[in-house]
């Protein structure tokens, strides 16, 4: 055989080529379920800490977060960043075959058991455990031809007709928005409040809306 095809090397060329060809159209047809998972799952544990440093939430929210994931099963690392924005992200990685789901629901009962040794303000604020990658897959912008629509118009829109819509796109973890809704800013007068017997949580109660949100600063 080997003898065969070395002297005929155009029809081996011809072979190899056909065998090439075969091997490239059937790369459309394979199904994905074939495909080995090499990328290893990744959560992400956000928290919200208004007003505090990046010291501060690193010494009172990212440790203790991090020291309860330790001897998660299957945890291969994780990285966490703290920003002066009060703003702390830790991403978790599992080693790869871990079910997402499983390491997901193993991660929020962790965080679950630190909660009463968290400040205040990031207990009220809320953790967010989302299954999500550190890098993006897709960007978007909005523009707009009328002059009388602005930045804040535009992001008001996304957040509420857009961003809600691409979430419930099944592998959809995060979206991460690069502009600011539409706020309203009070100035409440502390000497009127002790009048009239109130105080900035009365406040808070009475002013929710649906879509709205209080922070205190």
């Amino acid at each position: 055989m080997p003898n065969f095809f070395i002297h005929r090397p155009n029809f081996a060329w011809v072979i190899a080529i056909f065998i090439s060809l075969a091997g490239v159209l059937a790369i459309a047809s394979l199904p994905v379920s074939q495909y080995p998972n090499v990328a290893p799952p990744q959560i992400l544990i956000t928290a919200a800490y208004p007003g505090a440093s990046a010291e501060l939430i690193n010494d009172s929210v990212t440790s203790l977060i991090e020291e309860e994931l330790n001897g998660a099963k299957g945890l291969l690392y994780y990285e966490s960043q703290s920003n002066s924005a009060g703003l702390a992200e830790i991403h978790v990685t599992f080693a790869p075959g871990t079910d997402p789901d499983m390491a997901q629901v193993d991660v929020q009962n962790r965080v679950k058991r630190i909660e009463s040794r968290l400040p205040e303000p990031v207990a009220r604020e809320g953790l967010q455990v989302e299954q999500a990658l550190s890098n993006f897959l897709l960007m978007y912008a909005l523009t707009s031809n009328r002059e009388d629509r602005g930045e804040a118009d535009l992001s008001d829109y996304a957040a509420r007709n857009i961003n809600n819509e691409i979430r419930r796109v099944p592998g959809v973890g995060r979206i991460q928005m690069f502009a600011a809704e539409r706020a309203l800013r009070i100035w409440v007068d502390p000497a009127k409040l002790v009048g009239y017997g109130l105080s900035v949580s009365d406040v808070d109660r009475g002013a929710e809306r649906p879509g709205f949100r209080w922070q205190h600063r």
